[in-house]
């Protein structure tokens, strides 16, 4: 193609104004043999905008192979790379753009994106503030930060961030967010409603960001002593994620469906290690895996005793995920029956512990995961010296909390999204424990959650004996500690503030919701000795 017809081309992608119609100019030129990164770029920026992004990163790697210091390619391979749940390799990206062009303040702030869509609060945040730094007025920057400083619960910082973005971008949502999300920690419940009912006024489509606002709102209006209009809100929340992600979690594969499957495995023979405990060393002095269902607590337990000097926490990570091959849910039908097959599955969990930062040598080293309660018979075949501390909490009360709490939706909490799905999910996986607990050789002890609120030295003491570690005053300080800490859970927030013996019981405020589900919960209320009425 001559040089002039390709110029024309060039100038024609990047004056036109429609996405599709640059897309369509950009494809024809491709066709005619043109090659040139703005060629990529507008297909990319088309298929990005159509959330295909698989795609579209396909377009940016050819871009960026003819480009390669064009920081706006690095900066679109990064959004794509988010949107497809691949932070590392976003950050990876990102981090290419910065040494081209260290002053530039949208890539720093696509790099806070990234971090935040791996659940990194911390790093977030200095992205953010490194981008505000750049360009003091950047609104996306300035509303980003207030997010992340109110999730860490940095609310005075927060605040002053989402008003600043406010002013820039006065309809900006993430800030509004941010500012309802100051509102409810200070007890601002009628201005959280006002200013919440406002952004929703102005939201046109049923997406993520509808779905925060609504639950934020519900727990505005809980906090205003109206449960009803809370509990619709709360509904219409869980309704437009279910609506979003039902095509990736729904289906005859989600989760709610395979816990047949692992009952049915667990019901054959108990699963039993290969190796004698004895045979074993692990890095650490104590190994110890925290389990339960989510909103039993175990964030709680694990901020406490994150702060006894002995102890090193590693909080909400995958270290057991993909240790043997897919669909295969007992451990013993693959190669982890053989000796090379368990020694290499070990090393890849401490691999993977001391990459998510965690230094567990010669500590008591407690990974909290509530969900690998589904993988009991892994833990067992694999470290079958490891110690299990099996949080309790009333049922009625794990089951409102999951429901109205805003949790990164995946396969687990994608059966939470309805009240009779999360407690049959919860009968389920509260069955398989059981049966895991009768049938395995598991060092196992149950704590109960509502015991840590109402006589917390007590019990705090019993878990040190179980880990076999000596008590320290200090872990009466655990909220002061978790204020230092980055904590992943949902419950950063109510952690930080101490303990909450409000939430005990609180689920007889929605009883009249929960009714139809309190009797598929029942049995488990009688098994954990809760008073029935």
């Amino acid at each position: 193609m001559a040089p002039d017809q390709t110029l024309a081309y060039v100038q024609s992608i990047t004056a036109e104004r429609d996405p599709a119609r640059a897309s369509d100019i950009a494809t024809a030129a491709l066709a005619k043999g043109l090659r040139h990164p703005e060629i990529h770029i507008a297909r990319a920026r088309w298929l990005q905008l159509n959330d295909r992004n698989g795609e579209a990163l396909d377009e940016l790697k050819q871009a960026i192979a003819l480009a390669p210091h064009d920081v706006e390619v690095l900066q679109a391979i990064g959004i794509s790379q988010i949107r497809l749940g691949r932070s590392a390799n976003a950050i990876a990206a990102l981090d290419a753009a910065i040494r081209i062009a260290p002053a530039n303040a949208q890539t720093h702030f696509l790099k806070g994106c990234a971090y935040s869509a791996a659940g990194e609060a911390a790093p977030a945040l200095r992205a953010h503030e490194r981008a505000i730094a750049l360009q003091p007025n950047h609104a996306n920057a300035l509303a980003a930060a207030a997010a992340a400083g109110a999730r860490s619960g940095e609310m005075a910082r927060a605040r002053k961030w989402a008003e600043r973005a406010l002013r820039s971008a006065p309809e900006h949502p993430t800030a509004a967010v941010a500012l309802a999300m100051c509102d409810l920690h200070d007890k601002e419940f009628a201005r959280a409603e006002t200013g919440l009912r406002g952004l929703l006024s102005t939201l046109s489509t049923d997406d993520e960001t509808r779905a925060l606002a609504l639950g934020l709102l519900g727990d505005a209006l809980d906090g205003q002593d109206q449960p009803d209009q809370a509990f619709e809100s709360y509904t219409a929340k869980n309704l437009i994620l279910r609506n979003i992600y039902s095509a990736r979690f729904g289906g005859a594969s989600r989760l709610l469906n395979r816990m047949e499957q692992l009952i049915s495995n667990m019901n054959e023979e108990p699963v039993v290690s290969s190796t004698p405990a004895s045979s074993f060393r692990p890095p650490p002095r104590q190994h110890v895996f925290l389990l339960g269902f989510m909103r039993s607590g175990t964030t709680l337990l694990e901020q406490v005793l994150a702060t006894h000097p002995d102890v090193e926490t590693l909080e909400e990570r995958e270290t057991l995920a993909n240790l043997f091959p897919p669909g295969r849910d007992k451990p013993e039908r693959t190669g982890l029956q053989t000796a090379d097959g368990i020694a290499q599955a070990r090393e890849t969990y401490w691999q993977r512990v001391r990459a998510f930062g965690a230094k567990p040598d010669d500590k008591v080293f407690i990974e909290k995961q509530p969900f690998n309660t589904l993988n009991f018979p892994l833990i067992a075949h694999l470290f079958p010296a490891a110690k299990i501390i099996f949080l309790v909490r009333d049922p009625r009360d794990v089951i409102l909390s999951c429901f109205r709490r805003h949790l990164e939706v995946k396969p687990t909490t994608f059966e939470l999204l309805n009240l009779a799905d999360a407690a049959r999910f919860y009968d389920r996986v509260m069955h398989f424990a059981m049966l895991c607990r009768s049938r395995l050789d598991l060092n196992l002890f149950e704590c109960r959650y509502e015991n840590i609120v109402s006589d917390f030295d007590s019990s705090i003491r019993a878990v040190c004996n179980y880990l076999e570690m000596p008590w320290t005053v200090s872990m009466r300080d655990f909220d002061r500690s978790a204020r230092s800490r980055t904590i992943r859970s949902v419950s950063s927030n109510q952690v930080r503030q101490g303990l909450y013996p409000g939430g005990v019981g609180y689920w007889r405020r929605y009883e009249r919701h929960l009714a139809p589900i309190l009797p598929m919960l029942q049995p488990w209320v009688e098994r954990f000795g809760y008073p029935v009425n």
